[in-house]
C-alpha cells in the first residue's frame, strides 16, 4: 500500500511539474509567425520554403528539399528564465559529414532591450530522440527581467519539421513576433546556401548574414538541386525582393557548365520582367582544388561562363548587376569540411564577403535613387 502511494505522488509530482509549462505552437498564433520565406499565407500548416504551387512546376528534387526549414526562423519575446522546445523532424537526424545539431537542430539568440544580441550557450540540454528536445536553462536578463529579450529560433538546416512547440514557466509571458514586413535578400543556391555543414544551425552563412544586417533573407538553397532552372526564377520573380543573390556554380561545374551561360541570361530576364531589385551573381570558391588541375580547370571554367554572361548581360544595358568573384570569398583549405563544403570558419568566410558585398550594393543603389 505504501509503495503504491509513493509511486501515485512521484507520478502526481510528474505531472504537476509538466504542468508548470505551458506550450504553444508557432503555427496557431498568426499567418505571419515563420520568419525567412515568403509565401507564409500559403504555407499555413508546415514549416517548408517553397509555395505548393511549386510541387507541379519543379523538379521532385527540388520540391522534397523544400520541404526541409533552412533558413527559416521563429522569434518570439518572453522574460521565462527558461525556454523549452519540442519537436518532431521526419528524416534522419544526421549525415556522415554534418552534424546531427547542424541537420536537426535549432540554435537560439536573444536580443535585449538594448539591442545586445546574445548567443544563448549555457546550460542548455538536448535529447535527439522519436521527439527532439531542447531546454535553453538559468536566461539572465542583463536589462532586468520584467522587460526580457526578443528571441530568434533558428530551424533545422537539413530535416523537415512535422510539429513544433514552444514552452515557458506559465506564469511567464511568451508572446510570438510577425515576421517583418522589410523587403528581404533573396538567395538561390547550392548545399551550401542550404547550410551544408555548419555545426548548428546558426552557422549556416545566410543566417549569419540575416543576423548581421538586420535583413530578413530567404533561403532557397537546394542540395545539389541549385541548377539555374527557368521554373525556379519564376518563383524567385514573385517576391518583392531588395536584393537577389544568385550562388548555383557549385552545381553547374563539370558537364553543367556549357548550360550557366543560357541559363543565367533567361533567368535574370525573368527576374527584370517583374523587379529591378539588385542582382548579385557569386562565383564557385573551388578551395578543394588545390591538389587538382582537372578541379581548377571545372570549377575556373564555370566561373568564366558565368564572366561571360556577366558581361553580355551589361552590355545589353542592365542594370543594377553586381558580381562576387573567387578571390573576394577568400577561401582557403580550411575552409573545408571533405572538401565540397564549408566548416564554420568556412561560413563565417562566406558571411564576411557577403555582408562586405551587401552593404556595398544597397549603399549604392540607395544614393542612386
Amino acid at each position: 500500500m505504501k509503495r503504491t502511494l509513493s509511486i501515485f505522488i512521484c507520478m502526481w509530482c510528474l505531472l504537476s511539474l509538466a504542468a508548470q509549462t505551458k506550450w504553444m505552437n508557432p503555427l496557431e498564433q498568426g499567418e505571419n509567425m515563420i520568419h525567412g520565406r515568403w509565401w507564409n499565407s500559403e504555407l499555413k500548416d508546415g514549416y517548408h520554403r517553397l509555395t505548393p504551387r511549386a510541387e507541379s512546376k519543379v523538379r521532385g528534387a527540388v520540391w522534397r528539399l523544400s520541404k526541409q526549414s533552412a533558413g527559416l526562423s521563429v522569434c518570439f519575446h518572453t522574460n521565462a528564465p527558461s525556454v523549452k522546445v519540442r519537436y518532431k523532424v521526419t528524416g534522419g537526424l544526421n549525415m556522415f559529414h554534418m552534424p546531427t545539431t547542424g541537420v536537426s537542430g535549432v540554435d537560439l539568440y536573444a536580443t535585449d532591450a538594448n539591442g545586445v544580441l546574445r548567443w544563448c550557450a549555457s546550460k542548455f540540454n538536448l535529447s535527439f530522440k522519436d521527439t527532439i528536445n531542447y531546454e535553453f536553462k538559468d536566461l539572465t536578463y542583463f536589462t532586468g527581467e520584467d522587460r526580457g529579450y526578443d528571441f530568434e529560433l533558428f530551424l533545422p538546416l537539413y530535416n523537415e519539421v512535422a510539429w513544433m512547440e514552444i514552452g515557458v514557466p506559465e506564469d511567464h509571458e511568451l508572446r510570438f513576433i510577425p515576421a517583418s514586413a522589410d523587403k528581404p535578400i533573396v538567395v538561390y543556391g547550392t548545399s551550401i546556401a542550404q547550410g551544408a555543414c555548419a555545426s548548428r544551425t546558426g552557422m549556416a552563412w545566410t543566417n549569419i548574414v540575416h543576423r548581421e544586417s538586420g535583413y530578413p533573407v530567404i533561403n532557397l538553397g537546394f542540395s545539389g538541386n541549385g541548377q539555374l532552372e527557368e521554373e525556379m526564377f519564376g518563383f524567385l520573380a514573385e517576391i518583392d525582393a531588395k536584393l537577389f543573390v544568385i550562388d548555383c556554380l557549385p552545381n553547374m561545374a563539370t558537364e553543367r557548365t556549357e548550360l550557366i551561360y543560357d541559363r543565367l541570361l533567361k533567368g535574370v530576364s525573368i527576374l527584370r520582367e517583374k523587379s529591378q531589385a539588385p542582382i548579385l551573381l557569386v562565383e564557385h570558391n573551388y578551395a578543394n582544388g588545390t591538389s587538382s588541375q582537372q578541379n581548377v580547370d571545372w570549377y575556373a571554367n564555370s566561373n568564366k561562363e558565368q564572366q561571360r554572361a556577366y558581361k553580355h548581360m551589361l552590355k545589353q544595358g542592365i542594370k543594377n548587376l553586381f558580381y562576387l568573384n573567387h578571390d573576394e570569398l577568400g577561401f582557403t583549405q580550411e575552409s573545408m569540411v571533405e572538401g565540397l563544403h564549408p566548416n564554420d570558419l568556412g561560413m563565417r568566410q562566406y558571411a564576411d564577403a557577403y555582408l562586405r558585398k551587401i552593404r556595398k550594393i544597397l549603399h549604392k543603389t540607395k544614393t542612386k535613387k
